[in-house]
C-alpha cells in the first residue's frame, strides 16, 4: 500500500492512496475516506456515508475491472476542495460504460430477490454528484459531496 498527502495552496487537505486490488483492503480504504471527510467537516455520520459510496466503488473496481484479479491496484483520490469533497476511484481495468446498465427499478429488484448489483444506485444516493470517465486508459470514478445543502432541498 502506498500513500501520500499533501496541504493544498489554499491549506484543503489532499490524499492519494493506491491499495492492492483485493477485498481485504477495503476497510483501510473506508477508514480513510471517512476520516478524511470528518477533517473535510462532515459529520460521522455523513462521513460513515460517504466512506460506504467510496467502497461501493472500489469494491466495483476489484470485482468488474479486475475481476477479482489481486495483482492490480485501485488508486482513492481524496481531495476537500472547499464547498465539495471530491473523491475520485481510479482502475488500468476494463472500460466501463454506465449507460449499458439496466434502469434500476428496486421492487421488481426486491421481488426477484437479487443479489449484488446496488452499488451505483447506492452511490448516488448518497453522493451528490457520481460520473465516470476514461482517460489515459484509465477508469475514473468521480464521487462528489457538497458541503453544504442547496436552498430548498
Amino acid at each position: 500500500m502506498e500513500g501520500r498527502a499533501r496541504a493544498q495552496a489554499r491549506g484543503k487537505p489532499s490524499l492519494v492512496i493506491s491499495v492492492p486490488s483485493e477485498n481485504s483492503f477495503l476497510g483501510i480504504v473506508r477508514d480513510v475516506a471517512k476520516r478524511m471527510a470528518e477533517i473535510a467537516g462532515f459529520d460521522e455520520a455523513t462521513a460513515g456515508k460517504v466512506a460506504l459510496a467510496v467502497d461501493e466503488a472500489a469494491a466495483n473496481v476489484i470485482e468488474h475491472a479486475y475481476r477479482v484479479r489481486p495483482d492490480r491496484e485501485v488508486e482513492v483520490r481524496i481531495e476537500d476542495r472547499g464547498p465539495d469533497l471530491e473523491v475520485e476511484v481510479v482502475d488500468h481495468g476494463a472500460r466501463f460504460d454506465p449507460n449499458a446498465l439496466p434502469h434500476f427499478e428496486l421492487e421488481r429488484y426486491v421481488n426477484e430477490r437479487r443479489k449484488g448489483g446496488l452499488g451505483i444506485h447506492l452511490m448516488g444516493k448518497i453522493m451528490d454528484s457520481v460520473t465516470f470517465r476514461r482517460s489515459a486508459h484509465k477508469n475514473i470514478c468521480s464521487l462528489v459531496k457538497h458541503k453544504v445543502s442547496e436552498p430548498g432541498s
